[in-house]
């Protein structure tokens, strides 16, 4: 390919005209250039071959990828997969929640200090939700077209004993799941319920080291290695058995781990997981956890090195989202979110570990909220009834979010998509 070098005043001005099909045209005005322009009749009617081994423009010979697409989208959303349900809230319709975050239990087995499950109503050891009321629920579930359930939240899943039950009964029933544990007390003779009939296992681990394991978990330092170690079982039976079960690792970022995160990073490659998320760590509308989100910035370099671990067969992913809440993201600026009111509750639901539904889990113990409780009624009538939509209506009408609601919260992403649907610009069909 000839560059020709225009010399126009104080101007060099470089084109990627090929000489041998240029022509000086002399209709029409002068551009920039001059008058010496590609001759569009002569495209694929000469051989210009490669030039310096370039491919060159018109000669369609198939893609060239530059794009790596994303294998698990884990700074963003999945809403537009579900137009169906979209289109149905638009029209008014009471739908079922497309996900549901669901809690088991209200206590845990470990003290981790970024816990905001503590600040949600709070933990009751022994407080869960009874086995056969999960999988009434479960049931439920698949006859609303509820599709997908994360075992999430409040206090540690693996304490309640109707957990392996329902993963393999929604399978049966269509409904997707996956679960975040501290990976401790994973009952390792039903791993293949998890491991067969799950989507996902989460492993949530803030540290790379005992020493930091403990301080930061509050569980005895020997308890690193034991988890760890499960982590390797579990990949090892995964890959044995061809299980499409994703084993991940979820990092919460907060000053006391800021020397962890490229050792953990090299530790989630050796244990062979397929991915580490890096997250911000959520603080409630009193910041009782006290974090500094600008303190992030600290760590910005760390976090960048620790990407650059990822491989064909392991992802490490910051969610920067949410990490540069106080500069702009595509959701905040400022530290504000770039949108004014939660519409998002409908689609992504939420169940505090002692059975009671809520419309998000920054409301967990707010009895204004409360919903119902799945021990109490079907999930089906609790979602058909008009106080289950007046809450949703409560939160549409009363919540400010840039005030009232949790710093990074679980709706965000999908908030902003509904929000410019609520709000849409002049124009619309020049799209």
């Amino acid at each position: 390919m000839t560059k020709e070098h225009i010399k126009k005043r104080d101007q060099s001005i470089v084109t990627n005209v090929l000489e041998e099909i240029s022509i000086i045209k002399h209709g029409g005005h002068t551009i920039r250039t001059g008058r010496k322009i590609v001759d569009r009749d002569k495209i694929g009617k000469i051989d210009i071959g490669l030039q310096d081994n370039k491919k060159l423009p018109n000669q369609y010979t198939g893609h060239t990828y530059k794009n790596k697409t994303e294998k698990f989208r884990l700074d963003g959303h999945k809403l537009l997969y579900h137009l169906d349900r979209i289109l149905e809230w638009q029209k008014g319709e009471r739908i079922a929640p497309i996900h549901i975050d669901m809690g088991l239990t209200k206590f845990c087995n470990m003290g981790c200090i970024y816990c905001v499950g503590v600040t949600q109503g709070g933990m009751t050891k022994g407080m869960m939700i009874k086995p056969d009321a999960l999988l009434r629920f479960i049931n439920d579930c698949g006859r609303l077209g509820v599709r997908s359930i994360s075992f999430i939240g409040d206090g540690e899943p693996t304490l309640n004993p109707g957990l392996y039950d329902a993963i393999t009964l929604a399978k049966k029933l269509g409904v997707d799941t996956g679960m975040a544990t501290n990976g401790l007390l994973i009952n390792m003779d039903r791993v293949h319920d998890i491991l067969r009939d799950a989507t996902f296992i989460r492993i949530t681990l803030g540290a790379a080291d005992p020493e930091s394991f403990r301080k930061i978990h509050q569980s005895a330092s020997s308890n690193f290695a034991t988890i760890v170690e499960k982590l390797k079982t579990l990949v090892k039976i995964k890959r044995e058995n061809n299980y499409n079960c994703t084993v991940g690792i979820q990092m919460v970022l907060i000053p006391e781990n800021f020397d962890q995160v490229i050792k953990l990073a090299e530790l989630g490659a050796k244990t062979g997981v397929d991915y580490l998320q890096i997250k911000q760590c959520s603080d409630t509308e009193y910041r009782e956890i006290g974090i500094n989100y600008g303190d992030y910035k600290k760590v910005e370099n760390d976090l960048k090195e620790a990407e650059k671990l990822s491989n064909e067969n392991y992802l490490v992913k910051v969610k920067w989202n949410k990490i540069n809440i106080f500069g702009e993201t595509d959701l905040y600026k400022e530290g504000f979110r770039k949108y004014d009111i939660c519409y998002g509750t409908p689609f992504l639901g939420q169940i505090s570990g002692n059975g009671k539904v809520y419309p998000c889990g920054p409301f967990f113990g707010k009895e204004r909220f409360c919903m119902g409780d799945i021990h109490e009624e079907s999930y089906c009538n609790i979602i058909m009834n008009d106080k289950y939509w007046k809450a949703h209506q409560d939160i549409i009408d009363n919540v400010d979010v840039h005030c009232d609601c949790t710093i990074g919260c679980r709706q965000d992403y999908i908030n902003k998509l509904l929000w410019d649907l609520k709000n849409p610009p002049d124009h619309v069909n020049f799209i």
